[in-house]
């Protein structure tokens, strides 16, 4: 018998779940808890924002236990994460019982399983007691019972796996640690908050200190959280996200070296700038028009962090359309490439593209639904520019309008984490118009040293059409007059003497021979960035 159950589990890893089944499956079973709490239990009515945010809630918190408890069990077995990738999707609906064994229990209810936000003396207590001497209110019935069942398991694996008592002792401490760290996250990061923060000694927390720190309702730059029962949760979410890419990137580089190294160089240092800087000029904007929404606060700046990443994310699934579209073309100009290294095939690349988008929509999500809807129209763009049936890019002029377009997408993300109500009514027309032609006219300069694939493939760019070297005087002629417009658009002639200073420079940066195209971009956005401090302290203050 216990031969047959040890043959069964390390049968179990020798099968492998890709990622894309990981995330479906995971996030059915969090649907499954959804409808458990809010259509079996006797609950009270909460509204459509409520059920999301507590449904994202759950993803993080599931999410980020089950990864580390995957990490932990890799590291003990010594073995790659990717062979317990089987065997772990079957633990996933051990989140479905907390609510069920509740149900049973209470007929009908779900106890209140809340974190624990204790002293750092209470909190140990609570450790050594496994989840005892809790406030008032609070009762880990399912949850304990759940956790204990976690931990028992994790240690039958490890034994039938080593066959080692103090490995398994070992992990099934480890195991029951990381529930009470997750179960506990709240205080410990108030914990590490107040030690980096002169505010109050960390011998001196109590409970209600934690609790007003992430329950307070907080006015996050323009973003009003208008429910104060889910105020914890929608504030922990903020810090969830940043860990969960931290941790799925340390899995990543443990899955697979040579595919998380792949990407890291595959990802356009140039382009990374320029949308970063894109979004900090609708953040700027945002704060001309709407000074007072700029206070500073830890949540203020993991707000702008989330949406960074979740830029970064939306821009590296877009690369991945456009690298599996292009691929005719990166065999000739772009031969380093992950698609064309053979480094992922065509369907692993996919799913990779897919969790990028996901990550950036979670990410957009977590501050609020207007921001999600940006990302969506961003990729919804990024798919038109690179994949058939449209495959807009190749059409000269209409493809780097669409490009504009998406350029301005990610100003308005800056733009409306300040703005009062998240809408675009304070924004200067002038500026969006002036972005959209200087950008339509200007990004042709990322295509000089895609041009012979382009050819090949049929792509009809400017340097395609022109040729590299009256491409490159056409292009540099556009960047000027897109500088010159910042004069008239803006009305300010004080900045004529300086637009005619870097538009000169940009144009013979652009027009010499001995820049190759493949550094082109940089250089220009180099002299653009420093124009644009100019622009700003003249213009605007």
């Amino acid at each position: 018998m216990m031969k047959k159950i040890e043959k069964m589990l390390r049968d179990l890893l020798e099968k492998r779940v890709s990622a894309m089944t990981w995330l479906l499956t995971f996030l059915g079973v969090m649907f499954l808890r959804s409808f458990v709490e809010q259509f079996i239990a006797v609950t009270k009515s909460i509204t459509l924002l409520e059920t999301v945010l507590e449904f994202i809630h759950n993803f993080y918190f599931f999410s980020l236990t089950i990864l580390l408890l995957w990490l932990l069990l890799s590291l003990i077995l010594k073995i790659k994460p990717q062979k317990l990738s089987y065997a772990l999707i079957f633990s996933l609906f051990l989140a479905i019982t907390p609510p069920l064994i509740d149900i049973v229990k209470t007929h009908g209810q779900i106890y209140w399983s809340f974190y624990l936000l204790s002293s750092p003396p209470e909190l140990w207590q609570q450790y050594l007691t496994v989840f005892g001497h809790l406030p008032s209110g609070i009762v880990y019935f399912g949850t304990k019972i759940t956790f204990l069942a976690v931990v028992f398991l994790a240690a039958i694996f490890l034994w039938f796996m080593t066959k080692s008592f103090w490995k398994t002792l070992l992990g099934a401490l480890a195991t029951y640690s990381v529930l009470f760290f997750m179960g506990a996250f709240p205080s410990l990061f108030y914990y590490a908050y107040t030690f980096f923060t002169p505010t109050k000694k960390i011998s001196e927390i109590h409970g209600f200190d934690i609790a007003g720190f992430f329950g307070s309702p907080e006015k996050i730059l323009g973003v009003i959280f208008p429910s104060f029962q889910y105020t914890l949760a929608y504030k922990l979410n903020y810090i969830y996200f940043i860990v969960l890419v931290f941790t799925l990137m340390v899995l990543f580089r443990f899955i697979s070296r040579e595919k998380f190294m792949a990407v890291l160089k595959n990802l356009r240092l140039p382009q990374i700038v320029y949308h970063g800087g894109m979004f900090f000029i609708g953040l700027g904007l945002g704060f001309l028009q709407y000074r007072d929404n700029f206070h500073l606060s830890l949540f203020t700046f993991l707000a702008i962090i989330i949406l960074l990443l979740s830029i970064i994310f939306s821009w590296m699934a877009s690369v991945v359309i456009n690298d599996i579209h292009d691929f005719k073309i990166d065999r000739i100009s772009n031969p380093d490439r992950p698609l064309t290294q053979n480094v992922f095939t065509v369907p692993e690349y996919f799913q990779f593209g897919a969790a990028c988008f996901f990550l950036a929509f979670l990410g957009g999500l977590t501050i609020g639904l207007s921001f999600a809807m940006l990302i969506v129209v961003y990729q919804i763009l990024a798919w038109f520019y690179s994949a058939p049936p449209y495959r807009i890019k190749k059409f000269p002029v209409l493809a780097t309008l669409i490009s504009a377009v998406a350029s301005l997408v990610i100003l308005f993300l800056g733009y409306i984490l300040v703005s009062n109500n998240q809408t675009l009514s304070g924004l200067s027309w002038r500026i969006i118009l002036l972005l959209l032609i200087a950008y339509t006219i200007s990004l042709p300069i990322k295509d000089f040293k895609d041009i012979a694939g382009d050819k090949e493939d049929g792509i009809w760019t400017i340097p395609v059409i022109f040729g590299e070297k009256k491409g490159r005087l056409i292009v540099a002629t556009s960047v000027f007059i897109s500088y010159a417009l910042s004069v008239f658009f803006l009305n300010e002639m004080k900045l004529f003497f300086w637009a005619m200073l870097f538009g000169a420079a940009t144009f013979a940066v652009i027009n010499n021979q001995k820049i190759k195209p493949r550094d082109l971009p940089a250089r220009v956005l180099g002299l653009v960035s420093i124009y644009f401090f100019i622009l700003v302290w003249i213009a605007f203050l």
